[in-house]
């Protein structure tokens, strides 16, 4: 007989140690990146795209005189695919470069106070982060960064770790304060034109619903993992 394996607690609280809080900033710049392959499909499948994708073909078969010579549209039509993709894969590697080259040890701080960092860790694996600033101005706690390990995400831990986020900001700020993400926060880079957003869009509206949900179950006394 096999002993039944336990599995490690989940624990979602402020980091304080430098390991943890780089491993938890370092899923957020991960999911700067990431957002390459979501850009590569809008782009690869944008009616605007595959317009002059098509045009471009249809120039190349009338002005090779192509025909219907099957062994020219085998020599023309996969370099024409092939460029398409290289051009993709050229446009949208802004994201890996939005990632690389920013400076995140500044961007999380302000007036040289780093803003808190709470992370979702499962066993000693840090698996979901926010990065949180408390401003006592003007009793706003903005949310700059949000994100899952990505084989957890869809199962709930995202909503777990913004309501533990929204306890820590009215703990600290007190129960009337305003929670809602930055305008700055580290998914907001857009480099396409607006029409070739709309994943993108369509995400931040997701986000904003979600952290009114959190917000709506942390007044209901919904407090930890649903």
């Amino acid at each position: 007989m096999y002993e039944a394996t336990v599995p490690p607690p989940l624990a979602i609280e402020i980091l304080t140690q430098p390991n943890e809080k780089k491993d938890a900033l370092k899923l957020v710049v991960d999911s700067v990146a990431q957002q390459r392959q979501t850009a590569s499909r809008a782009l690869i499948f944008h009616p605007v795209a595959l317009s002059i994708f098509t045009a471009v073909v249809a120039i190349a078969h009338y002005g090779a005189n192509v025909g219907k010579d099957i062994t020219t549209m085998i020599t023309i039509y996969p370099g024409i695919v092939i460029t398409y993709l290289v051009a993709i894969r050229y446009f949208t590697s802004s994201y890996i470069r939005i990632a690389e080259e920013t400076d995140w040890l500044d961007w999380l701080k302000s007036n040289d106070v780093e803003d808190s960092i709470i992370g979702a860790r499962f066993g000693d694996e840090i698996i979901g982060a926010v990065i949180l600033r408390l401003n006592k101005s003007d009793n706003t706690a903005l949310i700059r960064g949000w994100t899952t390990k990505s084989r957890y995400r869809r199962r709930g831990l995202g909503g777990d770790v913004l309501r533990e986020s929204i306890k820590i900001a009215r703990q600290a700020l007190g129960r009337d304060c305003t929670v809602e993400f930055a305008a700055d926060h580290a998914n907001s880079h857009m480099p396409f034109y607006t029409i070739f957003n709309g994943p993108f869009l369509a995400r931040q509206a997701s986000a904003k619903k979600a952290l009114a949900a959190a917000v709506k179950d942390w007044e209901e006394g919904k407090e930890g993992p649903q």
